[in-house]
């Protein structure tokens, strides 16, 4: 992935994150730059999204922001701070992040996993509850009482989004969260990302492959042949595709 931003005049006090110059790159004898200098800003409470085919760096990008991985070279912000700096709750309860791959404990059941995750963001059990309640309606989620390995693979990413939205986070970073989703389900799931945005000011990060969703995004990322980037206002966006 490489690129600069198309030079949005943004107040650094209202960004919910900062990337200027930022490389990343895998391997020591041989590296494989990843990301090339990369400068992206993204405001508070705005719905961002990055749009490209896989291997194009948005995974990588993504854990960069939520701490994960470090930049070769570069600075990162995010809510103000460096991710993992002392005090800093990036990683922790300020940000809800879902990977792309699923991680989540098989043994528990979808009750447990919930649990654990709020008590990790120091949530009290009557919240948990309440959230439980309502992400697994929500999200169209079996019994609270099965174990994620009776899932299938699409209601495993769906309790991993719940867990990402579960302490309703200041951040959401969501990799490709509706993939293998009927649509009717991801109408609903943009439809709350939306709100959440407008409601709360919750600042969310997504990747899609799917156009049509990147349309509801405020600014997207277009990731074109594997290694440009430019990020486009949602207008001319939806101009350019029509």
């Amino acid at each position: 992935m490489q690129g600069r931003a198309a030079g949005f005049m943004d107040d650094h006090n209202e960004l919910a994150i900062c990337v200027q110059n930022a490389y990343k790159s895998y391997g020591y004898w041989k590296p494989v730059n990843v990301l090339h200098d990369i400068n992206l800003n993204v405001p508070k409470g705005f719905i961002y999204g990055l749009l490209g085919p896989s291997g194009c760096g948005k995974t990588t990008l993504l854990r960069c922001l939520v701490g994960r991985l470090q930049l070769n070279n570069g600075q990162l912000t995010v809510l103000g701070a460096a991710p993992g700096s002392r005090g800093h709750g990036v990683p922790g309860h300020k940000v809800g992040f879902m990977p792309q791959e699923t991680a989540l404990y098989k043994d528990f059941n979808i009750s447990e996993i919930l649990h654990y995750f709020g008590r990790l963001h120091n949530m009290t059990r009557k919240d948990i509850l309440n959230r439980e309640s309502f992400l697994i309606a929500f999200l169209d989620l079996p019994s609270k009482t099965k174990k994620i390995y009776q899932l299938s693979g699409g209601q495993q990413r769906r309790v991993s989004l719940a867990c990402a939205l579960l302490q309703q986070p200041e951040l959401l970073i969501l990799d490709e969260p509706t993939v293998g989703v009927d649509p009717l389900l991801r109408e609903k799931i943009w439809s709350h990302l939306i709100l959440i945005s407008k409601t709360n000011g919750t600042t969310i990060v997504i990747t899609t492959h799917y156009i049509e969703e990147a349309r509801k995004a405020n600014r997207v990322g277009d990731v074109v042949k594997k290694n440009i980037t430019v990020t486009i206002v949602l207008s001319l966006f939806r101009k350019d595709c029509s």
